[in-house]
């Protein structure tokens, strides 16, 4: 295994590439509320540079609401996602180009298990992930009612799942839906599976420990391999609290369930409480590790086997030149 160093240009400690071969998504999870890809398209979406062709058109909307502040009633402009995707298929197989032992993130500003996304376009990230041995491609969806389907169109066409495909879930709540998602992703072939508890958005209620008292054995049940923890960005009006009780029990479970475990971030509102938002260089939401409590600071990966970096024997389905909307 070769040593594996995150981050790198990427900003997000646990990677080092991006490959965003898709833009757009739709809100499915209590997760979704703060997701910076909403905005970043958007600006997109303004940009000449970006957008000439019209491309980011149609992938984000604006609408008001009103909002009552010190009393007053205002009209706030929001944005949110249509439900439309883009697919540029020259972003995906750009990453033949990505540097050998790159840790490939799937993707910044969409979701491959999208409702929208047809079962063809995922099989297609799917045989090029085949075809970079090189790379580690980590796949994160909040969909996980379509991991059965995916399953079962990766066996039935290759026979396995890819070795070089690390396969996630998002779970970012003590609901008992969202818990769920982990027994799904256990139900798969995947040779790696992970759980992003990030953002986590804990239940002022009921602690974690409470809410999922056998957290450990779902995780060691279902064969979860890497565990990444973190509270939610954005800005201190809006964003929700990971407490430190749930941060520390979804480290030890994970821990003692036998995964890796990689610490991001405090969050806005725990590095508020801490009294480090703000601070250090721009992972100003509790992403420093010197932020992090010395019992939480751990940032650790799977194991990964690299093989040696060859020309890809890859025929596209799509033409790279052409982008499509669903």
């Amino acid at each position: 295994m070769g040593e594996i160093v995150g981050e790198g240009k990427t900003g997000i400690s646990w990677c080092t590439e991006v490959l965003n071969s898709l833009y757009g998504c739709g809100e499915c999870s209590k997760g979704c509320k703060e997701c910076y890809a909403r905005l970043r398209i958007y600006r997109f979406s303004k940009s000449h540079t970006h957008n000439r062709d019209g491309r980011y058109n149609d992938l984000v909307d604006t609408y008001t609401e009103t909002e009552v502040t010190n009393g007053v009633e205002q009209e706030v402009v929001k944005r949110r996602f249509t439900d439309r995707i883009l697919f540029n298929p020259a972003k995906l197989y750009a990453c033949f180009k990505f540097s050998p032992k790159s840790l490939v993130f799937v993707n910044e500003f969409s979701d491959l298990l999208h409702q929208a996304i047809p079962m063809e376009v995922i099989l297609e990230h799917f045989r090029v992930f085949r075809c970079a041995p090189w790379l580690q491609f980590q796949v994160l969806t909040k969909r996980a009612n379509r991991l059965a389907e995916l399953d079962a169109a990766i066996m039935r066409e290759f026979g396995e799942w890819p070795a070089n495909v690390w396969m996630g879930v998002s779970v970012c709540t003590p609901q008992k839906g969202e818990l769920n998602k982990i027994v799904r992703l256990g139900r798969t072939h995947a040779v790696i599976k992970w759980i992003s508890f990030e953002p986590w958005v804990s239940d002022p209620k009921v602690a974690l420990k409470n809410a999922s008292p056998n957290l450990t054995a779902v995780l060691r049940d279902n064969g979860i391999a890497w565990s990444v923890i973190g509270g939610e960005s954005g800005a201190k009006k809006a964003a929700r609290l990971m407490t430190l009780d749930d941060a520390q029990y979804l480290f030890t479970s994970s821990q003692n369930a036998g995964c890796k475990v990689h610490f991001k971030q405090l969050g806005t509102k725990l590095a508020e409480a801490r009294g480090v938002y703000g601070t250090g260089d721009h992972r100003s939401k509790g992403g420093n590790l010197e932020q992090i409590p010395l019992n939480l600071r751990k940032r650790e990966w799977p194991e990964a086997s690299w093989e040696a970096q060859y020309k890809p024997n890859f025929e596209s389905r799509f033409d790279p030149r052409k982008l499509i909307k669903f």
